[in-house]
């Protein structure tokens, strides 16, 4: 995600998705089956699911699951561990409820966690890494990447999350300030990579090779984590920041395990920023060939190759010892969490058995509206929306030009706003008034959970007219003839036009999207897959879930809005 936040309503959302890596089916075809489950999912809650509402009772702890989790863990005894584990989160604290169903999100994450709890089972946490954003929804400079990571941190603290791992988003930030936002003031959770180097010098306080788990209520055993970075990300960290310096793999992680033996540390589990699918030629995948290597680690935590995770782990088997090592891997977004059953069995040389099951965030995590008040994780998203506010976010995005502006000759053109608009082009102006697009701007002032989201700008510049654009939207207070998706939003900045309405040459600019003449069926299907991209920028497939399907071919007759006749011999040199 990009998008963060959530509100309860259809109109624009406001990020483009990251590029999924393919992975079997392709990505669309994959968004569209993981949509029609969500779908069923999501009607099931409407018909009871939602049951777990209800504080827990004592029988709720006895036998089957209920509630959301009545599908989950049906043939698992109470284990010695929960161990909860999730990873690349790439900024998405919160869906951002422009389109239902969604999933994922760290209020959610936190719900299903206390359900855990509940149920009388030992919970602990870990974080693979790739916390923060690379990328800003709708082409923004990425301004808001520290300060969403900084509030991710708190509620995996929130959460009592363990370690989080280093990957390519943190280098991003770069690492150092993203290390500043957080860890250098908070311990936990902590960031664990045993091969980074410098972690003495530059990154002193912020950076650990590893961190024992907090004892838990009802746990006879030590839990270490540790992260390492693999060659293949270490390649990729190279290209962002080159400076950051990484020691030879097997030293490192030989090192964490002397230290964690030490500290007589029962269950090591290693945070693997590594492929799993993924390996040098001829070479078993990165993850497996790691835990072939050091069966130490009955569990290793790796990085997915697609934007939807795997069902069942990994496997991999030391050929001398015949250990075996789970490997999973969650996808993308942190929309799935897992959750590793440990199981103590006493027996030299297996002291552990592990089971594994992916969950699913859906809405049927959501908070209870009875319960809002007192959510720790709604309470920080608050304090997140109210940090936009006071430092004026809106203000800190500087206003690039236009491609219309960048390329004019002459005088540049200015945004003018719809009312001036459809002073003329009243039939679109009337199609525009029953859209959504209308109302996005109203959908932001009235959004809860949190609310203050028309000071977030990453909300904004998805419903509001030319944000971060020379003369478009800056606040309601200075440019409220901005406000709303408006005809600007697509055509670009009008000024011009609506001065001399007779110049053909900006009449072309405003409308790129035009039927020509005599336009074959090819050439007609090529200029609608570029109105469907361009509507991607803040339709896209991720927030707007309602999107696959067929979703453009389904909702552009709603907002086609052709210059009927009558109209065009009213208009100056079309008479």
């Amino acid at each position: 995600m990009t998008q963060p936040l959530s509100h309860d309503d259809h109109s624009a959302a406001a990020a483009r998705p990251a590029a999924g890596r393919k992975r079997g089916l392709s990505r669309g075809r994959r968004l569209q089956l993981a949509a029609a489950a969500l779908l069923v999912v999501s009607g099931l809650a409407g018909s009871g699911l939602a049951c777990w509402l209800r504080p827990p009772d004592v029988s709720d702890h006895d036998d089957a699951p209920a509630g959301p989790l009545a599908h989950l863990f049906r043939d698992w005894d109470k284990p010695d561990l929960a161990l909860v584990v999730t990873a690349d989160q790439h900024g998405y604290l919160l869906p951002c409820g422009c389109s239902h169903p969604q999933m994922g999100g760290l209020e959610r994450r936190y719900n299903f966690i206390q359900m855990l709890k509940d149920r009388g089972w030992p919970v602990a946490a870990v974080d693979l890494g790739n916390v923060p954003q690379v990328t800003a929804p709708a082409d923004l400079p990425n301004l808001q990447g520290l300060i969403k990571y900084r509030y991710a941190m708190k509620a995996m603290d929130v959460m009592n999350y363990t370690a989080v791992g280093i990957g390519v988003h943190e280098a991003s930030m770069p690492l150092f300030d993203a290390l500043a936002e957080y860890a250098l003031n908070e311990p936990k959770p902590a960031v664990v990579s045993a091969n980074l180097l410098d972690r003495s010098g530059k990154f002193a306080d912020m950076a650990k090779a590893w961190r024992q788990a907090d004892p838990i209520k009802g746990v006879d055993f030590k839990v270490g984590v540790t992260g390492l970075a693999g060659p293949s990300v270490i390649d990729e960290i190279h290209k962002k920041d080159p400076s950051l310096r990484f020691g030879e793999s097997r030293a490192a992680l030989d090192a964490v395990l002397k230290e964690m033996d030490a500290n007589k540390i029962d269950l090591r589990v290693l945070l693997y920023m590594g492929s799993i699918s993924k390996g040098w030629a001829g070479s078993p995948p990165e993850a497996v060939a790691c835990a072939q290597a050091y069966p130490q680690f009955p569990l290793i935590v790796a990085l997915d190759d697609g934007d939807l995770p795997r069902t069942d782990p990994v496997w991999a088997t030391n050929a001398k010892t015949g250990a075996k090592t789970m490997i999973v891997a969650l996808g993308e977004k942190a929309k799935y969490v897992g959750v590793v059953g440990v199981y103590r069995t006493n027996k030299p040389g297996r002291p552990f058995d592990l089971r594994y099951q992916l969950v699913e965030m859906t809405e049927d995590f959501a908070t209870p509206k009875a319960q809002e008040a007192d959510q720790p994780v709604l309470k920080l998203m608050e304090e997140y929306t109210d940090e936009l506010k006071r430092d004026n976010y809106l203000g800190k995005y500087a206003q690039k030009k236009h491609p219309m502006q960048a390329t004019a000759t002459g005088k540049m053109p200015k945004y003018v706003g719809t009312e001036r608009c459809v002073d003329c082009h009243a039939s679109a102006g009337k199609v525009w008034e029953g859209t959504a697009h209308s109302r996005a701007y109203e959908t932001l002032v009235k959004a809860e959970r949190p609310s203050n989201r028309q000071y977030d700008p990453e909300c904004i510049v998805c419903h509001t007219v030319g944000f971060a654009y020379q003369t478009g939207f800056t606040s309601a207070e200075k440019t409220p003839k901005l406000k709303n998706v408006g005809c600007e939003s697509c055509h670009g900045p009008g000024s011009l036009h609506s001065n001399n309405p007779n110049d053909m040459a900006q009449r072309a600019l405003l409308d790129p999207w035009k039927a020509p003449a005599d336009e074959t069926a090819v050439q007609k299907a090529r200029r609608m897959r570029r109105i469907d991209d361009f509507c991607q920028k803040c339709h896209d497939t991720e927030n707007d879930v309602t999107w696959t399907e067929n979703g453009f071919e389904r909702k552009w007759p709603k907002i086609v809005h052709d210059t009927p006749p009558d109209e065009k011999a009213d208009e100056p040199g079309e008479k």
